[in-house]
């Protein structure tokens, strides 16, 4: 586990946030990205995060009333490993283990997957989570189809307006964020943010 501790080494937060996203490998442009982690600290103060690699997933999908989002149950995975959406008795879609020749024939070693196999078919959204708060969301997953999940242990932070409930964001912002690659062997990480000349700055130490 690494702990972060970040900094606010300024005079004044002006109503903003840190956020901190990972972020997916090969991400397509229809992704809605997440907010890892928000972190509301003020002007002096310092706010920490933990980061430990536990992948989980779920899925969503419309009810048959307008608005009405149902939520499959939270599957905890590991990097190889397929789940397959299923809906018994055609109900809502559920997660279990695939097959592991499937796993192989669909997803590399590094692949977190799963696949559409509900039937009656129903599209559903998949929604991917690290240390239990979300990264990613893959919308309108189709029948048969398989969607992947993989990423890096990099950190993406930036300094912005605190996010509305349910906001995500696209694959593009990532450029205005500032980069963090985290040596494997640390166990803790100072993060501080001030602004000189008015550029908001994050530097880190790790230890």
């Amino acid at each position: 586990m690494t702990t972060f501790n970040v900094n606010f080494a300024v005079d004044d937060m002006e109503g903003k946030t840190v956020l901190v996203f990972l972020k997916p490998q090969n991400p397509q442009r229809d992704y809605r990205i997440h907010a890892w982690q928000v972190l509301t600290g003020s002007a002096g103060a310092t706010e920490s995060f933990d980061y430990e690699a536990v992948i989980e997933t779920d899925v969503s999908s419309n009810g048959e009333k307008a608005g009405n989002l149902i939520v499959s149950g939270r599957k905890a995975t590991l990097p190889g490993g397929l789940l397959q959406a299923v809906s018994p008795g055609g109900l809502s879609p559920q997660l279990e283990l695939a097959a592991t020749s499937l796993a192989q024939e669909k997803l590399t070693p590094q692949q977190c997957g799963v696949i559409n196999k509900t039937n009656p078919y129903i599209q559903f959204d998949s929604n991917w989570y690290v240390n239990g708060r979300p990264v990613v969301t893959m919308p309108k997953v189709d029948s048969r189809m398989t969607v992947s999940f993989e990423y890096e242990p990099n950190f993406y932070f930036m300094v912005a307006t605190p996010p509305m409930i349910g906001q995500t964001y696209i694959v593009q912002n990532f450029s205005d964020m500032t980069q963090y690659v985290a040596p494997i062997t640390a166990t803790e990480v100072d993060v501080t943010l001030s602004r000189p000349n008015g550029l908001w700055t994050f530097d880190f130490l790790s230890r």
